[in-house]
């Protein structure tokens, strides 16, 4: 486990490098909020098409090669970022990303590999804060190289920098990641036929409970989705912050929920179960989203973000953690990578529509995650009543 959260620590830190400074400089290469929300939801169009290849290939052959493939995938897309000039460029990056991205899916189902029901939660809150960590040191690097002001934003130094985490990420993996699948889960697997993408969706979606684990999934992923690249054009606009400051914000929320989920989660887990994390994530996200509306104070975006991240930091871990339970351990990588597909599709529809959303009233794209929010609680509340759930953290597997 240590091993992997180094891992993961690096890769996401790869990817947070970016996030200060790239809807600037789509911005000044002359892509408008439409456009350059389009351009960041293609990361999650690619990885939605291609994320249940690689769940299935890392049941097949193992967690550790697709790990290594994936992350030398996104090592070629940000030397291709690092030559960007034109946004068509940066788009074209941000699809071969998505397409090689089978790394988060398949570290979740390494997780479920190492841990026993009971720990599934830790275990994945282990993972969400070497994510939620990543997040930190990835846009305290990103805000510094990216610039100080909207007009001196570049893309060239962080990725940059995103290639040398990404180099050090294939390393660590290479050298120590000791591979999770055990060899008789792997040659189960070579005796059952193959399923397809299709196939590996309609398996998934066809269970009378994880059908509803993936809507829920799907229409969090889409409220996260829609604020995430109108953020730095509303801070923007409002208080007239760069890439620099926008590495700041990402730092204390990023420390944030690192916290969280290294204190906490495991805890809140334990005593009030995966249902219940749940409900309180959704609340959060809903409080967050609307401190940033209508904050009178620059700060008080800062305070927003901070909780929305802790709730959907809170709602991966216990879905996750309720979804991988539900999984045999030779579809774990199937399971969880339909599922990491289901982010994916929430988080292409998100900023697709973001952009001309945020054009229309800079608080529209806010004001629809609460509304997403409200619905996963009810819907949360609606399936427990009719099915029973029983919480990964209280049950044993035979």
């Amino acid at each position: 486990m240590r091993v992997l959260f180094f891992i993961i620590l690096l890769d996401m830190s790869g990817f947070g490098i970016l996030l200060p400074s790239i809807m600037f400089v789509l911005e000044k290469m002359g892509a408008g909020p439409g456009y350059a929300t389009l351009i960041i939801a293609m990361y999650s169009v690619g990885q939605f098409f291609a994320g249940p290849f690689w769940g299935q290939l890392s049941d097949r052959i193992g967690r550790k090669p697709v790990l290594l493939i994936s992350m030398s995938g996104a090592f070629v897309a940000y030397l291709l970022m690092m030559i960007a000039k034109t946004p068509e460029m940066i788009l074209a990056s941000r699809i071969l990303a998505g397409l090689m991205a089978g790394n988060m899916a398949t570290a979740y189902a390494a997780v479920a590999d190492l841990t026993p029901p009971d720990k599934r939660s830790k275990g994945m809150g282990v993972l969400g804060a070497a994510v939620g960590l990543g997040f930190v040191i990835g846009p305290a690097i990103g805000g510094f190289l990216g610039g100080s002001t909207p007009e001196t934003a570049t893309i060239f130094y962080p990725a940059m920098a995103s290639a040398i985490m990404s180099l050090l990420a294939i390393s660590a993996t290479f050298f120590f990641f000791k591979e999770s699948l055990s060899v008789e889960h792997r040659e189960e697997l070579k005796l059952q036929p193959k399923i397809n993408r299709v196939d590996a969706l309609r398996k998934v979606i066809l269970h009378p409970v994880l059908k509803w684990f993936c809507i829920f999934i799907f229409l969090v992923s889409v409220a996260a989705a829609l604020k995430e690249p109108v953020t730095p054009l509303l801070i923007g606009h409002r208080y007239g912050w760069g890439p620099r400051n926008m590495g700041y914000i990402f730092v204390v929320v990023g420390l944030v929920i690192a916290m969280v989920q290294g204190g906490l989660v495991g805890r809140l887990a334990k005593r009030y179960g995966e249902k219940n994390m749940i409900k309180i994530a959704m609340c959060t996200l809903a409080i967050g989203l609307v401190i940033i509306i209508y904050t009178p104070i620059s700060y008080g975006v800062v305070l927003g973000l901070s909780f929305t991240g802790v709730s959907t930091t809170l709602f991966t871990t216990a879905i996750s953690a309720l979804v991988s339970h539900r999984a045999k351990p030779t579809e774990r990588g199937l399971v969880m990578s339909v599922v990491q597909s289901m982010q994916s599709l929430g988080r292409s529809v998100g900023p697709l529509v973001a952009g001309s959303l945020f054009a229309f009233w800079e608080g529209l794209p806010y004001f629809i995650g609460i509304i997403l929010a409200a619905a996963v609680f009810a819907g949360i509340v609606i399936l427990t009543r009719k099915v029973v759930i029983e919480d990964a953290s209280k049950h044993s597997e035979p």
